[in-house]
């Protein structure tokens, strides 16, 4: 169970962190966002930031587990739940585990790039 948990941070951490930051083979993403800014802001808006990304992540992910997958239980609700009839606290909890495990990586992820930049600066 823990394994399965661990996997699934680092697998919506790395789908986050490519939709947000990434540009996509032949610049797809790229095209995408350019899209979005000009015809739908709001999606634009969630690419551009990482807790927004990844509730939404979190969310499909896991309704695609309990409609499509239901035997298996890989996202961390479905784990912890063995019961489907609470399927919208499943769904609830799952954008909200997805967004804060995310969030806690990237701002760990920020906190080093930004103790690197100062000793490259004060060398």
């Amino acid at each position: 169970m823990t394994l399965g948990i661990v996997c699934y941070i680092l697998m919506i951490y790395g789908l986050c962190n490519i939709l947000v930051y990434g540009s996509g083979p032949f610049d797809i993403l790229t095209k995408f966002k350019n899209w979005c800014a000009n015809h739908c802001s709001m999606i634009s808006n969630m690419l551009e930031c990482m807790m927004c990304t990844s509730t939404n992540v979190g969310w499909v992910f896991s309704a695609i587990n309990l409609l499509f997958f239901s035997k298996l239980h890989f996202t961390p609700a479905t784990m912890l739940f063995d019961d489907f009839d609470v399927w919208y606290l499943i769904i609830i909890f799952d954008a909200f585990f997805a967004s804060g495990c995310v969030w806690l990586i990237h701002t760990i992820q920020e906190a080093f790039e930004s103790m690197t930049n100062y000793f490259k600066n004060h060398e």
